[in-house]
């Protein structure tokens, strides 16, 4: 059962590293594409202005891109999945930020030690539920859709709840491995 679960545990982190990878991929090719149009643009409107219309109207015929009016939804999407995906990967990995525990230290007793990163744990854990049933509730109760591409706007939600209940189940586990270290009462490793 343990094996199951390191492997399931590997499988979730490597899932959530290479979608985190795939939206910052797509958001980096969106930006260059964007400001390359926009610079091809702005050149154009130079030639135009400047009395070179053949060069202008060439440079036109072969991009004939004049915008991506379908840029803010994909944007939005990779943004918000890049985010609450990225946070989920850093999360399960324990990288993610932290000011540092320099209390732990300064506690002598060692199952005081064991006490405060259990209330640690209980408080992160608890604001992951929280996290996890709001966004359930404005994920389910979202029935617009996108402008361009028709796309359902829970389908761009999803990534909060999703990301946040894998989140909440390793802050489950982290609580339950701290209070069986608070029972055993055994040396913090800081």
């Amino acid at each position: 059962m343990v094996c199951l679960l390191k492997n399931i545990d590997i499988w979730v982190q490597r899932i959530l590293r290479y979608i985190a990878i795939t939206m910052f991929s797509i958001l980096a090719l969106l930006l260059i594409a964007n400001i390359s149009l926009r610079l091809i643009n702005d050149l154009i409107q130079f030639l135009l202005a400047h009395g070179w219309e053949g060069t202008a109207n060439f440079i036109q015929s072969i991009i004939t891109i004049n915008s991506f009016y379908w840029f803010d939804e994909i944007i939005e999407l990779s943004f918000a999945a890049l985010v609450f995906y990225g946070a989920a990967g850093l999360w399960c990995a324990k990288l993610h930020f932290s000011v540092g525990d320099w209390i732990t230290p300064r506690i002598s007793n060692v199952r005081l030690q064991h006490l405060y990163k259990l209330v640690i744990l209980l408080i992160s854990a608890t604001f992951m539920a929280i996290l996890f049933w709001y966004s359930l509730k404005l994920t389910l109760r979202t029935n617009q859709v996108t402008t361009v591409f028709q796309i359902k706007q829970w389908i761009l939600y999803s990534c909060v709840p999703v990301s946040s209940m894998i989140m909440l189940i390793y802050s489950v586990v982290d609580v339950i491995i701290a209070a069986k270290n608070l029972l055993k009462g055994e040396q913090v490793v800081a």
